[in-house]
């Protein structure tokens, strides 16, 4: 066994040293190739609306794979180059080259992201685990989207993800991080996209997106983004329907004010897919195509309605205001099978019939003031949050008799004639303070100082099947302070420390019924950042440190065995490791983003279960690497409007998310792509896991384990007008 262990290790190593090899065989092409072309960069033309370099914005097009500017860190339109935190930018022309069709297909761009195995709550988003914490929360133009139901890419502009803590901006999250996607605004310049794809197990997807001036004066912007997307799956019986519609109005009062209506609706329909049972090895014990469910049943109905303002006013030279309100309404429904464990050469399963709305309300207010004390550059943030949310959860569940395992399941359940919904109510309300002051001192404002406090108070109610829970209020202050100094124009390093706070939900108890303490967390992280090539090649190097206290962790046995859902207290987690990513041009036609991380994370305390203490955390890989490489050929070139692309993903030994004594083997995934733009058309041509490999991409427990989509054809047809 130690042998084994030590040939396993000694082969991961090998491939981390070659995709590290490559990597730095990249940049150091990029430092020649940047003494050659001296120039600005030449592209071939978009058929997506775009900005220019000049004006970009926090919330603006991104011109190529580098991002300069975010406001995800901060709150305020900031360089990424002086924000002390690792945020990082994945923009809309990675998303359009990969041919991306899930939010998951994006972050893994991102060092230190990984796809979480939990289904518990049937959602159809992949949430994401990022820096070895779960991540169930987004955030949607830096708004709370607590109930990840459906996004569909089609008016995404590009996806952020803030590392460490994130509770002194947003309030109330998990302390590995969050990610925020940012939708597409209004343009001033007219532009109409219309594309067709299609690919293999019957892979249909029509989009459209339209943009430009309502008036004659231009102070009136309107766009519109719609998707219908319809398609089979490498899986027996799962056929997935979409439908996403996104419009958005700009209205631009005046040079100091502007209005954006913002508004989306998805609404998705899919069989609810446990996936396929593994061996106590993690070794899958059907084909991956195998359906362990019954296809007559209703399945998973996804709706997510999204309506909102932003007002954005500037009172004077000093003083700015912004003010958002959205509404969030998530309704979803569920009927199916679910795999509960694995017993001997069955399958024990149960049956579920679910009805879920939750609705969401956040209202923001903040108020940006900068100025000068002296030497010191002041950009101050003053915010007031007041969040409201209800949960209306109706569910009935009976366990069904075991089903053999096999290839070829072919289940058929007769649901009860008779069910009674037992009804979960929950309501939230949020009241949230905060503060947060970046500064600049010495010479030219090299060192950047951050300092922000916030103060939440959290009152949760609610009820099961009549009987109500304990009320749950918490308060705290969360606090935050960094510090970077640029180091010369293109290189900053910087140290930040930040804490996190997340109250329970009401139905967070341990096994006599008592409600968990809050969870806290708290992060040390150093890092440096790099820009080259007249800024058109960014990197990042981070090491950090987390420790997370009061975890609530699912008492996965128990549920199995009774059904009842308890957690247990007083558990303490850590989280540490390094992280590297590159993003932008190695040169004028060579475009690239990588990423590599090390995760290492340790159950510290477990009262609960103290065979606990010691292990990983659950579902996450140590090692996760990635390269994604575009090249378009010279316009003077007898090539010129191809382009081609491809790229390698690898993921290391993991472990499934409730059970982290069940391996999961790492994998190796290679992507190609090609493209091919004459005049205001653009065909593609997209070829995902070119070597067919074999994998588990997640997995919760044994029983529900989802397996990688084999080698797969994406051909598209865009035409702009």
């Amino acid at each position: 066994m130690k042998n084994n262990t030590m040939t396993q290790a000694h082969s991961t190593k090998v491939r981390l040293k070659v995709l590290t090899a490559s990597i730095q065989i990249a940049m150091l092409g990029a430092s020649f190739a940047g003494t050659v072309h001296a120039q600005q960069d030449a592209r071939l033309p978009e058929v997506s609306v775009t900005a220019t370099l000049d004006v970009e914005t926090a919330t603006s097009p991104v011109v190529g794979y580098a991002a300069k500017r975010s406001a995800t860190g901060t709150k305020t339109d900031t360089p990424i180059m002086e924000t002390p935190a690792s945020v990082q930018v994945v923009p809309r022309e990675v998303i359009e080259d990969q041919k991306a069709v899930n939010l998951k297909d994006v972050y893994e761009n991102i060092s230190g992201v990984q796809q979480a195995g939990n289904t518990l709550n049937a959602q159809s988003e992949v949430l994401p685990i990022i820096r070895g914490f779960e991540s169930p929360s987004l955030l949607r133009n830096g708004l709370r989207s607590t109930i990840a139901g459906s996004v569909d890419l089609v008016n995404v502009e590009r996806v952020e993800v803030l590392k460490g803590p994130a509770s002194i901006l947003y309030g109330a999250l998990e302390p590995g991080g969050v990610v925020n996607y940012v939708t597409k605004r209004p343009q001033a310049q007219r532009g109409f996209v219309f594309e067709q794809q299609v690919g293999d197990y019957n892979f249909l997807r029509s989009s459209g997106d339209l943009t430009g001036p309502v008036n004659t004066d231009g102070s009136l912007l309107y766009r519109l983004n719609f998707a219908y997307t319809n398609s089979d799956s490498f899986r027996d019986f799962i056929e997935l329907e979409r439908t996403a519609i996104a419009p958005s109005l700009l209205w631009k009062l005046s040079d100091k004010t502007e209005v954006l209506f913002d508004f989306s609706y998805v609404k998705e329909t899919q069989p609810y897919d446990t996936g396929i049972p593994l061996s106590q090895d993690g070794k899958p014990l059907v084909a991956d195509s195998a359906f362990f469910g019954d296809p007559d049943l209703a399945g998973r109905t996804n709706e997510d309605y999204y309506a909102g303002y932003q007002l954005s006013h500037t009172i004077s030279p000093v003083w700015s205001i912004r003010n958002q309100l959205q509404f969030h309404r998530a309704e979803n429904k569920n009927e199916a099978l679910r795999a509960r464990s694995v017993s001997g050469d069955e399958l024990r399963m149960r049956y579920q019939n679910e009805d879920r709305t939750d609705d969401e309300i956040q209202f923001v207010l903040d108020g940006t003031a900068k100025f000068s004390t002296g030497a010191v550059d002041h950009t101050t943030l003053i915010g007031l949050e007041l969040i409201k949310q209800e949960t209306d959860f109706l569910r009935f569940r009976t366990n069904t008799p075991n089903y053999a395992i096999s290839d070829n399941p072919n289940i058929n359940f007769d649901p009860p004639a008779n069910q009674t919904k037992t009804p979960d109510l929950s309501n939230t309300s949020w009241t949230s303070m905060y503060v947060q002051d970046q500064m600049s001192l010495l010479e030219d404002g090299r060192l950047k100082l951050l300092l922000g406090g916030r103060f939440d108070d959290v009152k949760t109610e609610g009820s099961s099947g009549g009987v109500s829970s304990a009320n749950v209020e918490d308060s705290a202050f969360t606090a935050r302070g960094g510090v970077l100094y640029m180091l010369s124009n293109r290189h900053s390093a910087y140290f930040s420390a930040s804490q996190s706070f997340r109250p329970q939900f009401a139905f967070a108890v341990d096994v006599n019924g008592v409600p968990l303490d809050p969870e806290t967390g708290m992060q040390f992280e150093v890092g440096l950042k790099s820009s080259f090539l007249n800024e058109r090649l960014f990197s990042t190097v981070s090491i950090f440190e987390i420790e997370k206290e009061n975890v609530a962790v699912f008492d996965e046995n128990l549920f199995n065995a009774t059904g009842q859902e308890a957690y247990f207290p007083g558990v303490k987690q850590r989280s540490r490791g390094i992280e590297f990513d590159l993003t932008g041009n190695l040169t004028r036609q060579l475009k690239a983003i990588a990423s590599y991380a090390y995760t290492d994370t340790e159950v510290l305390e477990n009262a609960g279960d103290p065979s606990d203490v010691g292990n990983q955390l659950g579902g996450v890989a140590p090692h996760v690497a990635r390269v994604w490489l575009k090249y378009d050929f010279e316009q003077a070139s007898s090539l010129a409007g191809l382009g081609v692309s491809g790229g390698v993903r690898y993921v290391g030994k993991s472990t499934t998310q409730f059970d982290p004594t069940v391996e999961l083997d790492d994998y190796t995934v290679f992507d190609l792509g090609a493209s091919y733009q004459w005049k205001n058309m653009k065909a593609g041509l997209n070829l995902k896991n070119v070597f067919d490999e074999r994998y588990i991409a997640r997995a919760s427990t044994t029983a529900i384990a989802h397996p990688g989509a084999p080698r797969s054809v994406v051909a598209s047809l865009s035409i702009s007008f």
